[in-house]
Order: C-alpha cells, then sequence, then structure tokens
C-alpha cells in the first residue's frame, strides 16, 4: 500500500526510561505514517577508466530512493503512571504524509524535541519527482 496516513485507535501503554509502566486515561487516536514509496537502484554508466576518449560525462547512476515521511504537530495527553501518578505527556499527531527522496529529510530536526524546539515541526521535504 502506498504511504498514508494510518490511525489507530488505543489505549496508549509505555514504560519510562526509569521503568514506570504508564498508561492514557482512555482510548486514543494515535497516528503513524506507513507504506512504501518508489525506490530503485538502476542503471548505472560511465566511461572506461584509463581509456582515451572525446566522451566529456561524469557517472550516470539512475536511482530513486523513496521514504514514507510526515508532518503533524505536538499534543499534550493525560496519563497515570505507577510511580509518577497523573501527569501529561506530549504526543506527535501526524496530520499528513507522503513520499519524499530520503536525502531531502533532516534528521537532526527530527531528532528534535519540543523543548529545544519551541514545539517546532519539521517541514515535509519537497516531493519526490
Amino acid at each position: 500500500m502506498p504511504c498514508h496516513l494510518h490511525p489507530e485507535t488505543t489505549r496508549l501503554s509505555f514504560n519510562t526510561s526509569d521503568g514506570d509502566k504508564c498508561k492514557s486515561t482512555e482510548d486514543i487516536t494515535l497516528t503513524r505514517c506507513e507504506g512504501f514509496c518508489d525506490t530503485y537502484d538502476g542503471v548505472r554508466i560511465r566511461p572506461v577508466s584509463g581509456q582515451s576518449s572525446s566522451l566529456q560525462m561524469d557517472e550516470i547512476h539512475d536511482t530513486e530512493c523513496g521514504c514514507c515521511f510526515g508532518t503533524g504537530e505536538w499534543v499534550q495527553q493525560a496519563v497515570n503512571c505507577d510511580k509518577a501518578g497523573a501527569t501529561t505527556v506530549e504526543l506527535y499527531k501526524y496530520t499528513m504524509c507522503g513520499c519524499v527522496a530520503c536525502e531531502s529529510i533532516d534528521t537532526e530536526t527530527l531528532q528534535s524535541t519540543p523543548e529545544t524546539e519551541s514545539n517546532a515541526v519539521p517541514p515535509l521535504p519537497p516531493p519526490m519527482s
């Protein structure tokens, strides 16, 4: 199935890094981007090394790497934890998904946190040609 937004209604449940078990207080809709994008490694052409030729060219490599990628927003969610009790966490809710060229995804932006980026949402890279 092509890259698309996939919603799933469930009771959120997760373990924190210190082993605390947390659950949402109600069923919530989680979203993710899933599916495939065009990816291939095709024709490669280059001049013969060491051969005298009037051919002026760099190596040609016909390749496409498509990644399913999305954008959205940070939203707050109430949870109850065994040790911490009632608290609030932030979830990233995807609102749009699409195929983009893998090399156009800024991994530093993807790894940013709400505290360091003022809830910044990574922009959707340009679509694949």
